[in-house]
């Protein structure tokens, strides 16, 4: 079943034409990555998705709305103190109930120890924790996360990456960063106007060719590995990281 379609967009931001005919389709529990360079659209798409930008070529599937989506953006803004913009975004609860959900994801998502400081006060890795938390309180059916994980250490990305996996909602991570594309069950990567690629992790990454021709870097797992098949220490491609360090030392 399908969350989102997008049919034959064509859109332009003053003068330029940013797409031109561009198609996909994400499946309703998935996450997927939408990866481009720079200047590609990616911001445009994200927010034609999420209805900021109004299109008619944007479809959502059986049972879904605009209302169902959250967009979040590297560009968070709130007032007060972290637990007050935590409590004051759920409504119909009782106090208890409220205070619970907030202590069980902050915990989750490593930002319980910034719930009692005001917001501008503390760093961006715990701003961007927040908003992912505000987030989740507000139980989406859709997350879209524009450029979210910039700015964010690896480690702290990678737990956040598995953690968002785990959870049956569909979830849309426009990047410019490949190595954020190792958990997706669907890469889509544009340019120029369109989709260029598209198709499961294994299926783009493995396909040399296509990123050779448009100058694009590999994640850090599939470059590694490459070298590593070329010397014949090992017979495959790897996705994860301590997999492969695990075979190494058997």
């Amino acid at each position: 079943m399908q969350a989102i379609e997008i049919k034959n967009l064509s859109f332009n931001y003053g003068n330029i034409k940013v797409f031109d005919n561009l198609n996909l389709s994400i499946s309703k529990g998935s996450f997927v990555t939408i990866y481009g360079k720079n200047g590609s659209g990616k911001s445009v798409l994200a927010k034609i998705i999420s209805g900021k930008y109004k299109s008619k070529s944007l479809i959502f599937g059986k049972g879904l709305t605009k209302k169902d989506i959250y967009f979040i953006s590297d560009d968070l803004d709130y007032d007060g103190y972290v637990m007050n913009i935590l409590i004051n975004s759920l409504k119909g609860l009782d106090k208890k109930e409220i205070s619970d959900r907030v202590l069980e994801v902050s915990k989750e998502f490593k930002f319980d120890k910034v719930l009692n400081r005001n917001f501008d006060d503390i760093c961006l890795k715990d701003k961007k924790l927040v908003g992912l938390g505000l987030a989740l309180l507000k139980e989406p059916k859709i997350l879209v996360l524009d450029n979210y994980f910039e700015g964010i250490d690896k480690k702290t990305r990678i737990y956040i990456l598995r953690k968002l996996k785990k959870l049956s909602i569909t979830i849309i991570n426009f990047t410019n960063d490949f190595n954020d594309m190792m958990v997706s069950d669907e890469i889509f990567i544009i340019g120029e106007g369109h989709v260029l690629l598209k198709g499961g992790k294994r299926k783009v990454l493995e396909n040399e060719e296509f990123f050779e021709k448009y100058d694009l870097g590999l994640p850090f797992i599939i470059n590694l590995s490459n070298k590593l098949r070329f010397y014949d220490l090992i017979d495959k491609e790897y996705f994860d990281e301590k997999k492969l360090v695990d075979d190494l030392w058997k």
